[in-house]
């Protein structure tokens, strides 16, 4: 196959499309590639709060053909993960969603485990950055629906569950509110509409935070009204809770009649 000209280290799309139609035969355009990536990764880490482009368009490139070197790049999910657990509360914010992107094309592939991608991003909701915990609250839906869209899978769904347990009570409010949510939504799509659920969310209804604390009791006295719960503010909390329980009284009462 003719190369001249080609100046294929420089051009990583052209490469990837090549590696996908004939991996061996670029296997040493890869390798050069992949420690590429090894020296750039290093340097990162000394300064992990800027955005490095080269670094961006690296891994991006590894989880493109990462299928067709599976043992070469065998560490390489678990090295991104490693750089977001380290890292993830100074990483620049594009930086940090490449890397989760990346984590995503991998797990697509089949190249990561699911619980060890979600229990992750369950800890990335933390994360003071809106965007990302809302691009990870849907990644996190949906492949714990994909997980077990043919039969349920028992042993990742109580993997979670028990993870989530914990999550309810984490310091970060934001995170344990979030989990809250996705809790919720996935016993909604009957994806996760057992008794683990249920009484995990019980004991979000005994938390200290206020937030989870009436999202779970929302739950339990299926109310959607946002004008009994505001989901938004701290303020006036006892009300919020005290507006709940009088609406489950009112409908109870409405139901008799």
């Amino acid at each position: 196959m003719v190369r001249h000209n080609n100046r294929l280290p420089e051009n990583l799309p052209q490469l990837q499309n090549l590696i996908k139609r004939d991996p061996e035969s670029y296997k040493e355009e890869f390798l050069q590639q992949y420690q590429h990536y090894k020296s750039t990764l290093e340097v990162f880490c000394l300064i992990p709060n800027k955005f490095n482009k080269n670094l961006d368009e690296s891994v991006t490139f590894l989880a493109q053909v990462a299928h067709c070197y599976p043992y070469v790049l065998e560490s390489f999910p678990q090295e991104i993960i490693d750089v977001l657990k380290t890292y993830n509360m100074v990483l620049d914010n594009d930086m940090r969603l490449t890397f989760c992107k990346v984590l995503i094309q991998l797990r697509n592939k089949s190249l990561l485990e699911p619980t060890a991608l979600l229990s992750l991003f369950f800890e990335l909701l933390r994360c003071q950055d809106k965007n990302l915990r809302q691009f990870l609250e849907t990644h996190i839906i949906t492949d714990i629906k994909n997980v077990n869209s043919k039969q349920k899978n028992a042993k990742i769904n109580t993997t979670l569950q028990n993870f989530m347990f914990s999550m309810l009570k984490d310091s970060n409010v934001k995170a344990a509110k979030m989990s809250a949510d996705i809790m919720i939504k996935l016993y909604n799509k009957n994806i996760w509409n057992d008794t683990k659920t249920v009484n995990v969310l019980a004991t979000g209804c005994f938390v200290k935070a206020t937030k989870v604390m009436v999202a779970c009791l929302k739950f339990f006295l299926g109310t959607d009204s946002e004008k009994q719960i505001s989901e938004e503010t701290d303020s006036d909390n006892e009300s919020n809770i005290k507006e709940i329980m009088m609406a489950n009284r009112v409908n109870k009462k409405q139901k008799t009649k």
